[in-house]
């Protein structure tokens, strides 16, 4: 087994970090259905209420049936029908082959050392893939969950729908139904836009799959632009003393940025909310510029640190799993 040493042994300078491409997108509808194409994704368009309320419509909610495993099937059928368009000679291929939040939990684990996980990996035709392995722990807390945690989560998906329009920015106008019906609209979180981006960390290649809150505007053409134009969405209790903001700092802005800069998406707009689930202030976070934030204050986390101990488990993994 890999031993998590202490987290100075995991400093030195940053690895080798490619920056992601775009392979392909994909939508998944208000069935489940899979299409291999961007109708379900979504444009930033600012909230216009003064008094944003994240409770509204949670009575309405359509949750997603979390207890039908997906495992990384539809990541892997898009993966399929991106190489199906290329010639034998172009197809995509890497290494490992995973989730952006199986990523995530390798960045942040030198400094989440309380959040225990397991991972299933298997080798076919030499790369590996990899996925979560639910401990018997986290299903007894999703199934405990108890009513004010189920609403807290329902506020991030609600305030989604109030920050998301369908159609580009530039083509909206103030007095557009859309801005209306989303005042009041709840969320289906079956829906969902993902992306899979290739990418390097040290020697080794990633294809990732990661789902995609908003765009700013239409999406380019290039590939190496298209995941500038993302920007995820995050809500976070209002910062109120000094412990507030080192635990934001220490754990928040760290799950912001791994997110983020695994599959380079360059802006987090964050809705800062009280107890009762009312938004008082929206703020923009440049993905790249929050390790500087939390650089000059004490005890927090460094990038390199992260990197250093993810490329360290992926070093350990392919040579641990060698046979197809």
């Amino acid at each position: 087994s890999f031993r998590l040493n202490h987290t100075d042994s995991y400093q030195g300078s940053f690895p080798v970090y490619k920056q992601p491409q775009e392979i392909t997108s994909y939508s998944i509808d208000h069935e489940r259905r899979v299409w291999f194409d961007n109708r379900e994704m979504k444009y930033y368009y600012p909230p216009t209420l003064d008094k944003k309320d994240l409770n509204v419509g949670y009575d309405k909610m359509i949750q997603r049936d979390e207890s039908i495993p997906e495992h990384i099937d539809t990541l892997l059928d898009a993966l399929t029908n991106a190489n199906a368009k290329q010639p034998d000679d172009n197809q995509t291929t890497a290494d490992i082959v995973t989730w952006r939040g199986i990523m995530t939990k390798l960045l942040c684990t030198p400094y989440s050392r309380k959040e225990p996980w397991e991972l299933r990996a298997t080798k076919y035709n030499g790369t590996i893939y990899m996925e979560e392995q639910v401990t018997e722990k986290k299903k007894n807390s999703e199934n405990q969950a108890s009513d004010r945690q189920k609403l807290m989560s329902y506020w991030g998906y609600r305030f989604e729908t109030l920050c998301t329009v369908t159609k580009p920015p530039h083509e909206m106008t103030k007095q557009d139904a859309e801005l209306q019906e989303r005042l009041t609209a709840s969320a289906n979180t079956n829906i969902q836009y993902c992306i899979l981006v290739k990418t390097k960390l040290g020697n080794n290649s990633i294809i990732m799959g990661a789902e995609v809150d908003c765009c700013r505007d239409v999406k380019p053409k290039d590939p190496l632009q298209q995941p500038s134009n993302y920007i995820e969405l995050k809500t976070s209790r209002v910062i109120e003393s000094e412990r507030n903001q080192y635990s934001f700092d220490r754990y928040k802005l760290l799950k912001f940025w791994a997110q983020s800069f695994l599959v380079g998406v360059p802006r987090v707009i964050c809705g800062f909310r009280d107890d009762q689930g009312i938004v008082l202030d929206v703020v923009q976070f440049k993905t790249l510029e929050i390790p500087r934030q939390v650089r000059e204050k004490q005890n927090t986390w460094n990038p390199s640190v992260c990197l250093n101990f993810a490329n360290q488990v992926l070093d350990w993994i392919r040579s641990v799993i060698t046979q197809d």
